[in-house]
């Protein structure tokens, strides 16, 4: 038998192209149910990809037919993943040889010019394959970009307090499902190779780890800080307790008071920068509702060493130097609202002791520590020295 030239070839794959469209199409629908999901009709891009991959075998065409680039664009546009493009491209390829080896045997002769043109057509789909995955990524990519900034400027406008009557309907078009939230705000102080002013990079594990399993929890960056809306649920709670020990040296974390969705977040927001202020070397995370008003108000503005009152600061410093204990003394009594008994339980000591140290600590400084007042200041100005919003640097001489 003569060997079947490459012409004869060529020309029975233009003639049963419409066969072969149909055939590489149904084995793709049996073989990627996704595309039965979509009610995607195959037959067209099949048709086009074969068309194309016999006429750059023939010479006819040089550049990549663009309608199917196109095709792996609206794809993407339309959700399929990047697997079900790469299997169809897969489908293609197996049952054109399918098709060659069991419907034209006599014309697609291994021994003759058959396996050259196969070789041919094989080559011309690699170069389709690749470039229709490329701008199949890119699309994807271009897509996650324009949503993420979406994203990111939605929960910017309910941070800001902007169009709070919406915050519920915006909240659930970002993923949250709670009926309250939480804000968290992380900063580093650590000085790394990223812009401090985008620093989605540097916590890109921490976000990861927060969003375990399938949730895509609505987070921004501002000021330096990423800030995250969490749901208030079981999960959150877990996730927030394994971090505590698991952030870097570096990583302060400040976390609001659990909030209702239909509330105005600029108030979470400002709980959770406020309790970011607390967070330090030895308490990385500060939860906002596990403070005092008092630590509260310590978180409001630095004190300064001018501010604190000449007695107070005497009675201070006299306690630091000669370990008078009138400061822990005057926590107790804080915490039993002023009952000397309560106080002398507290710290395990006599009532007498509670007597002779308020004595002695008026007989320095004037001050009673039996005073609400008193006790009140002490208290503050100890928040203070904790959240280190006071250096404790001593009196400042008054002006002349």
């Amino acid at each position: 038998m003569a060997r079947a030239t490459r012409d004869i070839l060529l020309a029975t794959l233009h003639r049963h192209l419409p066969e072969i469209a149909d055939h590489v199409s149904e084995a793709a629908l049996a073989a990627i149910p996704a595309y039965a999901e979509f009610d995607e009709d195959l037959r067209c891009p099949t048709s086009l990809a074969v068309r194309s991959f016999i006429e750059h075998v023939e010479g006819k065409r040089n550049e990549i037919d663009h309608s199917l680039i196109e095709y792996a664009r609206q794809l993407a546009l339309r959700g399929v993943d990047g697997a079900t493009l790469a299997h169809w491209w897969r489908v293609v390829n197996h049952e054109l040889w399918v098709w060659l080896t069991t419907r034209c045997p006599t014309e697609f002769d291994l021994q003759g010019d058959g396996l050259a043109v196969w070789n041919e057509l094989l080559d011309i789909h690699e170069r389709y394959v690749g470039a229709s995955m490329d701008a199949f990524f890119e699309t994807q990519s271009e897509l996650r970009a324009s949503e993420l900034a979406c994203r990111h400027a939605s929960l910017d406008e309910l941070l800001d307090g902007r169009a709070s009557d919406q915050t519920a309907t915006m909240l659930k078009v970002l993923g949250i499902r709670s009926e309250k939230v939480l804000i968290a705000r992380f900063s580093s102080t650590g000085t790394g190779p990223n812009d401090p002013a985008e620093p989605s990079s540097r916590f890109e594990p921490l976000i990861r780890d927060i969003q375990a399993h399938t949730r895509r929890l609505p987070w921004t960056v501002s000021d330096g800080r990423l800030i995250l809306c969490l749901p208030h649920d079981e999960h959150t709670r877990e996730s927030l307790a394994r971090l505590a020990d698991r952030l870097e040296p570096t990583v302060r974390v400040g976390v609001s008071r659990p909030w209702p969705i239909t509330g105005n977040l600029a108030v979470p927001n400002r709980q959770a920068e406020l309790a970011l202020r607390g967070a330090g070397p030895t308490t990385r995370l500060v939860d906002f509702g596990a403070l005092s008003l008092v630590q509260i108000a310590a978180l409001q503005v630095d004190l300064k060493a001018e501010d604190v009152p000449p007695a107070l600061d005497t009675l201070l410093a006299e306690d630091a130097r000669s370990g008078h204990e009138w400061v822990r003394t005057a926590e107790a009594l804080t915490q039993s609202h002023g009952s000397i008994s309560g106080a002398a339980s507290a710290l395990q000591v006599h009532a007498n002791t509670i007597y002779y140290r308020i004595t002695a600590a008026r007989s320095v400084s004037g001050l009673d520590l039996r005073n609400p007042t008193v006790l009140a200041d002490i208290q503050f100005i100890q928040a203070c020295r904790t959240f280190g919003t006071y250096d404790g640097a001593g009196p400042v001489a008054p002006p002349d």
